[in-house]
């Protein structure tokens, strides 16, 4: 018997012969399918276009409308429309042509009704992932083209959760005005994928957005890098040099991790905000500064503040409208979409004949806290796709097998062989690390510290992750 996810299908059955098309109809209906049948091939193409249907049974050999005919004119009307032939005249050439033009299955009268229920459950379910593919193929166009004719970043941001349409209509309400946005969550989360969809949803989508990652310049070079230099005004500067705000001139400046920012650079930044201006180095007069900012963190600012890490003046400019991330672990209904998005892009980039993912394998996901959030989840199946010998459907065999979640950090005593501090922070991010299996989101939330500061760790003590 057919499971209940496939007998909602619509399913329509043409035959001319009045004996074969009442057999079949009710013995199908035994099955639990609801059939709609036709004499006329004409009538039935007619309700179909006014009705919709998701599988055609079809004879082929028919007065004034063939089997053939039927299967063009239904998949003109739906191309995802499945039409499986019966005939009973089943020659090879015709069952070879009858595939060919897009019949999903080809049976020679006589048949069983137990076979041809099979054919359609089978039909259904290759439908629906062709559904799937369909509608996750159209996000994964519009992600591509960053949606400059759309106005709605809700076709940006994948995901059903009350959590994530929350953030949806943030982005929206802040998106046509000049206001400064912060956006906070945890690594991983998608923080600048909501700030490019707040540009996108903007006046300015036209213009360039300008990606500043904030740990990433050092601090001698973030005056120059940000707002320019001109030719000879220090040492090294052998030419004239736009920055990053001049590049992003009428369009976003979107600082990532603006939690790292040292004291000093955050003055800049803080003067670009309230002033509306910018002076290159080398320069004496100010320029006015058409940029809408957008800053990002992955840290508690008010946290930073308290600690005088972190400037109030410019927390509270940042904070005119804020957008906050959830977590993965907290809108896991949306794991299921993630993952099958991410399993069609990777499979289709790699040319893997993978085009889906099992219901085994997604319970296993939606188990799965995932520290790195949808970096992870990201990860993950870009590494099973590229691991995944088999062909049909992934499954959680192809899992990594880090995938069984992270251990909790060890309570017992250190056993540092040496009190030098370098020592001391390289076996406690080594050991973190291995913890962590060297997610270095993870890591540095167990650490207690930003990506960026443990990834400048990483470089000064010579830690490969």
């Amino acid at each position: 018997m057919p499971t209940s996810d496939y007998t909602h299908m619509k399913v329509v059955l043409i035959d001319d012969n009045d004996m074969v098309r009442d057999s079949l109809k009710s013995a199908l209906k035994e099955f639990g399918f609801s059939i709609e049948s036709f004499r006329e091939p004409l009538k039935a193409i007619d309700w179909i276009d006014k009705n919709g249907a998701d599988i055609i049974i079809s004879d082929i050999c028919m007065p004034k409308c063939d089997g053939f005919e039927v299967l063009k004119r239904v998949k003109a009307i739906d191309p995802s429309c499945a039409v499986i032939f019966i005939t009973a005249h089943g020659q090879v050439d015709t069952a070879i042509r009858a595939l060919r033009e897009g019949a999903t299955d080809f049976f020679e009268k006589p048949f069983t009704t137990e076979a041809l229920s099979t054919a359609i459950e089978r039909t259904s379910r290759f439908r629906i992932l062709y559904q799937q593919k369909e509608l996750l193929t159209q996000k994964v166009n519009i992600l591509s083209s960053e949606l400059l004719t759309q106005k709605n970043p809700r076709n940006l941001i994948i995901g059903k959760s009350d959590g994530i349409k929350k953030v949806a209509e943030s982005i929206i309400n802040v998106a046509d005005t000049t206001a400064t946005v912060l956006i906070t969550g945890e690594s991983g989360t998608g923080k600048e994928l909501a700030a490019r969809a707040v540009h996108v949803a903007s006046s300015r989508k036209d213009k360039h957005f300008m990606t500043v990652n904030c740990p990433s310049v050092p601090e001698e070079l973030f005056e120059s890098e940000l707002f320019g230099h001109r030719k000879g005004s220090f040492t090294g500067a052998i030419e004239t040099k736009g920055g990053y705000v001049q590049a992003a001139e009428g369009g976003t400046l979107f600082l990532d991790e603006i939690g790292d920012l040292p004291l000093k650079s955050q003055a800049k930044i803080l003067r670009l905000l309230e002033q509306k201006t910018y002076l290159p180095i080398g320069e004496n007069m100010e320029r006015v500064a058409d940029v809408r900012v957008i800053a990002a963190t992955n840290q508690r600012l008010d946290e930073l503040v308290s600690k005088k890490q972190f400037r109030e003046d410019l927390y509270y400019r940042l904070k005119v409208c804020s957008i906050v991330l959830p977590p993965l672990r907290d809108r896991k209904d949306d794991i299921p979409l993630l993952a099958t998005h991410f399993v069609l892009q990777f499979a289709s980039e790699m040319g893997k004949p993978i085009d889906g993912i099992d219901p085994e394998a997604l319970s296993k996901l939606t188990e799965y806290s995932f520290p790195g959030n949808i970096r992870e989840l990201r990860n993950v199946i870009e590494s099973s796709i590229i691991h995944c010998k088999h062909t049909g459907q992934m499954t959680a065999s192809d899992f990594p097998d880090s995938l069984v979640g992270l251990p909790e950090p060890s309570t017992s005593e250190w056993s540092f062989k040496s009190l030098n501090m370098d020592e001391v922070t390289r076996e406690l991010i080594t050991s973190v690390l291995e913890q962590t299996n060297s997610n270095v989101s993870a890591a540095s939330r167990m650490l207690g510290i930003s990506r960026g500061k443990l990834r400048r760790a990483l470089e000064s003590l010579k830690i490969e992750a």
